[in-house]
């Protein structure tokens, strides 16, 4: 963030600085949650990361007729709403859970002692069987969707 800072001061050029804290914020929760953050160097994975959070807020911030007429459900399903949610929801599972795997690997093959991340506790946990209930995948993936 400061060297954006500082080469938009240096060029004279504007900075968003709303951007940049909302940008600094995301890349903080993403490496404390998943063991790698999204920054603007990242390329691809940044801008799939971004487009999948971006269709879900569209999505939650849509208009469901049925929210509010239930008979009216057809409406939202001849709109798309559904199909467009039901899809979104795929993508968000197979992102979180491409994570999930990127960390066992990680854990795997890793020789050092890193610091463990949120979805690294998680899976201790499942391996360990510390709760009275079955600690699933899509556990963990509900958890790491809150973060």
């Amino acid at each position: 963030m400061m060297k954006t800072i500082y080469r938009n001061a240096s060029l004279s050029a504007d900075t968003n600085l709303s951007e940049l804290m909302i940008s600094l914020t995301s890349t903080i929760i993403c490496r404390i949650a998943f063991g790698r953050s999204y920054s603007e160097d990242e390329g691809t994975e940044r801008r799939r990361f971004h487009e999948l959070l971006n269709e879900f807020q569209a999505n939650i911030g849509s208009f469901f007729v049925s929210d509010y007429i239930p008979f009216m459900g057809w409406f939202d399903k001849l709109m798309g709403l559904h199909a467009s949610l039901e899809r979104n929801f795929k993508e968000l599972d197979n992102f979180y859970q491409q994570v999930i795997n990127d960390r066992i690997n990680h854990k795997n093959s890793r020789q050092d002692a890193e610091e463990e991340v949120i979805v690294d506790v998680l899976l201790r946990l499942k391996k360990e069987r510390s709760f009275s209930i079955d600690l699933t995948y899509n556990h963990i993936k509900a958890v790491i969707m809150v973060c």
